[in-house]
């Protein structure tokens, strides 16, 4: 049995890596059709921006009561039910034809898409060994990001040909049939059970009660720290390239919409990228803070490049900046690597919802705030080109301003990572 268990991981690792991919799907893929929905459904910048934050919203609300439950009741069956959220609501998304609609459909996924990545990492930390948990984590990481590769050139072609509600039915499908297979792997079949039961790692978690819990996250350093590397490094560039990225080369450049799409590919590499680098060179430093301070500030550099161009750069430097903020974004595994570093697991759960409340709320703000200064500027629907790049311009001072934060939050974490026990709690 302990020769099959060992083989399951990677069954368990394939599946989840899986459901990870078709889930940011659907965090990145509405920004492929963002003027699509805009001319269909008649609403402004501002209004557009809601159905990304509504997600978020729903996203960032629930991401400590998860970690708790997820701590407490185990993480198998809240991800299996998050994947499958997230295919009811894709599928509601793509039949609407009212706005209200589109909002109930992104408000499902965002009900789904809450309860995946904490318990993502719960479930590998049962798993997996300390000194494999960076090099896995970046493994799953990168399935989202090759799911987030799929809602750049491929995504915008297949829209192309059959229109943007066929290409969401589908994924919605794949997302419940990927529901189906995470309830064999990690609850049905035998390995999946005695793995419920039994930790199968070195991670020993000791109930605390509740109060007690939370309080001694909101009191802990760590816990702010990864919380504001979250919020800048994942959050800004999820609301960017979730809703206005391609907006914006099509408005500011006058690209078409598969040209455009280009630059989201080229964050979404960015992303690929940075996972395995960062997760195996942090691992071999032993060391979370110095790479990803780093990046932080490189993805706050890079946002600034569009500010002092006045929203338009020349067009190389702007695939640059691209890159650079999604090389960052793909970094933010580092906010759970230092968790599990320095954390001790009784409440590895809810200060991992903590952190990810952090990226969500950037998330959440972010996407809204944008399309509010873009109106504001005079760069909405209809506006020249020259109207839209002041907008853009102007409206790019928020995601340096979010990354600012990121910058700061880098800074408080600590070093060298130390072995955590109960002791330390």
């Amino acid at each position: 049995m302990a020769t099959l268990v060992a083989r399951w991981r990677w069954l368990v690792l394939a599946s989840i890596g899986l459901s990870y991919l078709l889930v940011f799907t659907q965090r990145t893929g509405p920004g492929v059709i963002s003027d699509q929905l805009q001319a269909e459904f008649h609403v402004s910048a501002a209004v557009l921006g809601s159905i990304t934050s509504i997600q978020y919203l729903l996203y960032m609300l629930l991401q400590i009561p998860v970690g708790v439950y997820g701590d407490r009741s185990g993480p198998e069956r809240l991800l299996m039910a998050g994947v499958l959220f997230d295919g009811v609501g894709t599928l509601v998304f793509s039949n609407a034809h009212e706005f209200v609609w589109l909002l109930v459909g992104r408000a499902i996924v965002g009900l789904g898409d809450s309860l995946i990545w904490v318990n993502i990492v719960l479930i590998l930390a049962k798993w997996f060994a300390r000194g494999k948990f960076g090099a896995v984590l970046a493994l799953v990481n990168t399935a989202g990001n090759v799911g987030a590769l799929v809602t750049s050139i491929p995504l915008a072609s297949w829209i192309a040909v059959a229109g943007w509600r066929t290409p969401f039915r589908v994924i919605g499908t794949l997302l419940v049939l990927a529901a189906i297979l995470d309830l064999y792997v990690l609850m049905v079949g035998r390995p999946g059970r005695l793995a419920k039961s039994v930790q199968t790692s070195e991670v020993h978690i000791e109930r605390l009660p509740l109060g007690k819990m939370l309080a001694d996250v909101v009191r802990n350093r760590v816990s702010w720290a990864t919380f504001f590397c979250h919020f800048g490094a994942m959050g800004t560039y999820l609301a960017m390239v979730s809703l206005w990225v391609i907006p914006y080369f099509m408005d500011v450049y006058g690209l078409p919409r598969a040209h455009a799409a280009w630059f989201t590919l080229t964050a979404f590499i960015g992303a690929l990228v940075a996972s395995p680098v960062m997760g195996a060179l942090s691992d071999r430093l032993n060391d979370r803070k110095r790479p990803y301070f780093v990046v932080q500030t490189l993805a706050l550099l890079a946002w600034l490049a569009i500010v002092v161009f006045n929203g338009q750069p020349p067009l190389l430097l702007a695939g640059v900046v691209m890159f650079v903020v999604g090389f960052g974004c793909g970094s933010s595994l580092l906010t759970f690597a230092a968790i599990r570093d320095h954390v001790p697991a009784s409440r590895s759960g809810v200060t991992s919802g903590f952190a990810n409340t952090g990226g969500f709320l950037s998330a959440v703000l972010l996407p809204v705030l944008f399309g509010a200064v873009i109106d504001a500027a005079g760069g909405g629907t209809g506006a020249t080109t020259l109207a839209a790049r002041h907008a853009y311009g102007v409206a790019f001072i928020l995601p340096a301003a979010f990354s600012a934060l990121g910058v700061f939050g880098s800074l408080l974490l600590p070093g060298r990572r130390r072995n955590v026990t109960e002791a330390h709690a």
